[in-house]
């Protein structure tokens, strides 16, 4: 039972993941930025981005951790990005999937496990 409980609440973390996701990137403004950098937290890289919005200076981190050497742009460069100007902790990096593939990787584990214990309760 507790199988599919854990199922069913990682399958609501996933559509909610792609759905908050997909406000984000609707909602959000896309602009230019400049790749300064990487934030090291907890062992993983974060790229930083160097724009101006509303005639202030920012720096933000990505909001997915990169290998700075398979990364689609390197420090220098000029990406695209989408940011909220509600939450200045992070901003996505236009044409990334990775949020969606967490939420729909998150839906398919939670799928497997509601189907594997009703199986094995009998309910199939």
């Amino acid at each position: 039972m507790w199988y599919v409980i854990f199922g069913g609440i990682l399958i609501f973390a996933g559509i909610y993941l792609i759905i908050k996701c997909f406000v984000s990137r609707r909602k959000g403004i896309h602009m230019d930025a400049q790749l300064v950098g990487y934030n090291e937290e907890r062992d993983s890289l974060y790229p930083l981005f160097r724009f101006t919005y509303e005639g202030e200076e920012l720096t933000i981190s990505g909001g997915v951790p990169v290998k700075p050497d398979k990364f689609k742009y390197q420090e220098g460069d000029t990406a695209r990005i989408i940011f909220n100007p509600s939450n200045r902790k992070f901003v996505d990096v236009e044409g990334s999937a990775t949020e969606y593939l967490y939420g729909a990787a998150a839906i398919v584990l939670g799928a497997v496990l509601v189907i594997a214990s009703l199986k094995k309760m009998g309910v199939f």
